[in-house]
This record gives structure tokens, sequence and C-alpha cells, in this order.
């Protein structure tokens, strides 16, 4: 049977973001500079790679920062320390809006062993998870008992959806 991809396994907006960016950047920033070597149109050329070298940056910084979110998350789960939480809400993500819809995240309970409740929201959740998934118990691994470096692993409780 195949395994199921946990979401860090899977690219997100930013990576989509950043892929475009990052390559239409290098090729206007590499063009630029030709036209202004080659031409001795230096502003034009100037402007032109400016540009793309703007372009440029914006992608790599986008990819660094999904790379460092991605291999967080794998370190969390791979450390293999996680808490038991509560699904108790879902909720639309409005920051984020892909085809005119949002993608859904699930806020998760945990109380500790003194009584201080902490609420965990998972990475974003792009099909509508039915309500069935509402007070199921799921893991959130973590990295110390600060709780400030977290995974909600959703791939657990969400079924197996294929679309023909």
């Amino acid at each position: 049977m195949k395994r199921k991809k946990r979401a860090f396994e899977k690219h997100d907006i930013l990576f989509w973001l950043g892929l475009p960016y990052a390559m239409i950047g290098g090729i206007f920033a590499a063009v630029g500079l030709t036209v202004a070597v080659l031409s001795q149109e230096w502003i034009f050329g100037l402007c032109f790679g400016g540009i793309g070298l703007l372009f440029l940056i914006l992608g790599i910084v986008f990819l660094r920062r999904e790379s460092r979110k991605r291999q967080a998350a794998k370190q969390l789960f791979e450390s293999g320390r996680y808490i038991w939480g509560e699904v108790i809400e879902l909720m639309p993500n409005y920051n984020v809006r892909i085809n005119n819809r949002h993608p859904y995240i699930a806020k998760v309970r945990y109380v500790d062993a003194v009584g201080t409740i902490h609420i965990f929201e998972s990475s974003n959740l792009y099909r509508y998870p039915d309500t069935s998934v509402l007070q199921k118990q799921v893991k959130v691994y973590v990295e110390d008992d600060r709780f400030e470096k977290y995974y909600v692993d959703m791939d657990e409780i969400l079924p197996d959806v294929r679309e023909h």
C-alpha cells in the first residue's frame, strides 16, 4: 500500500510563487546585463537587469523560507516527540486565497499537566475536511516544553481522497 505524503513533503504556496519569480528574475537579470555590456546601453540594461534582480531576490527569499519551514517540520516529525491534542475548530485561512477559495486550518487544543490550555494551528488544508475530524485526537510534534516550534499532523486523521 502506498503511504500518504505528509504536509511537509508537499510544496506550499511560497514554493509555487518563488519558483517563477526566481526563474523570470534570473532571465531578466541575465538579459539586462548582457544588453548593457554588448550594446553599451547602460540605462536600459541596468533598469531591465535591476527589475530582474529584484524578482530573483524575491524568488530566492520565498524558496528559502518555504524550504526552512519544511525542514523544521520534518525535523520535528523525525524527532518523534509528540503530544496528543484535540481538534476543536476548522476555519478558513483568510490570509491565503487560491482560485478564489481559502484553504482551511484546524485549531488543536492541548491541556498540559498543570491545566494550561495550549492552542495549535495546523498548516493549510486545501480540501475542506468534513466535520468528522472535530473532537478527534491528533499528534502535535513538539521540540520542547515551551511549544514554540510544533507541527500538527493532520494527515493521520484526514481521509484519503482521490479524484478521477
